[in-house]
């Protein structure tokens, strides 16, 4: 496989990738983890440019940083401002780039345009159950300090379902052939198929989290 362009990684680890530790939930593990599999993915698509690849991977959730409901439109203004990319990038390219990282949440209810959006948008997805777990239940009691214990299982279970049932958001769009995102899909199915067995399996967890 092509190595990605020396100079572009030396940048990203040291100007790019230490701003998402500011963050709460996504910090630079998670990039971390997205741009692993975007790189695994570009073997599926190896005509792809690979240093294309790897940049939209780092930038894509840096608008979190200025706003997290439009994080993907802040984070492709500053993937258009920054001047090490405009001297590495054709004008053109970093359009495609900005593109897909506009392109990359699952949620959009429309397909990326570019197969960069569509790589990106894959390789954002969750593959860690406990992961997975801790942020829906964490969401929903920040979003919604005034619920019950009950209540936020029963919304967080309702999410998950939501999202990840075969026809959910999140997995209706999954546009790259991935054994992990599939394993994951059956481990929601079980952990979120009756209320009880939801509700049990988060106590247990949330009491391992304390």
């Amino acid at each position: 496989m092509k190595r990605v362009n020396k100079e572009i990684t030396n940048y990203v680890e040291a100007e790019i990738l230490p701003k998402y530790n500011k963050l709460g939930g996504h910090t630079d593990k998670h990039i971390r983890q997205v741009i692993e599999r975007s790189l695994r993915f570009y073997q599926q698509e190896p005509d792809l440019n690979i240093d294309m690849v790897y940049v939209i991977a780092a930038y894509h959730d840096l608008g979190r940083l200025i706003n997290n409901e439009t994080h993907n439109i802040e984070s492709a203004k500053l993937l258009r401002k920054d001047k090490f990319i405009k001297e590495h990038f054709s004008d053109k390219e970093i359009g495609v780039m900005a593109e897909a990282i506009e392109d990359h949440r699952a949620s959009l209810g429309h397909e990326p345009r570019s197969t960069y959006g569509k790589l990106v948008s894959s390789a954002d997805r969750n593959t860690d159950i406990n992961d997975m777990l801790s942020r829906v239940y964490d969401y929903t009691k920040h979003l919604h300090p005034e619920m019950s214990e009950s209540k936020i299982l029963e919304e967080a279970r309702y999410h998950l379902r939501r999202k990840y049932s075969p026809d959910g958001y999140a997995s209706s769009t999954m546009y790259f052939d991935d054994p992990d995102f599939a394993s994951v899909l059956i481990k929601v199915k079980e952990v979120t198929r009756s209320p009880e067995i939801f509700t049990k399996i988060m106590r247990e967890y949330n009491s391992k989290r304390k």
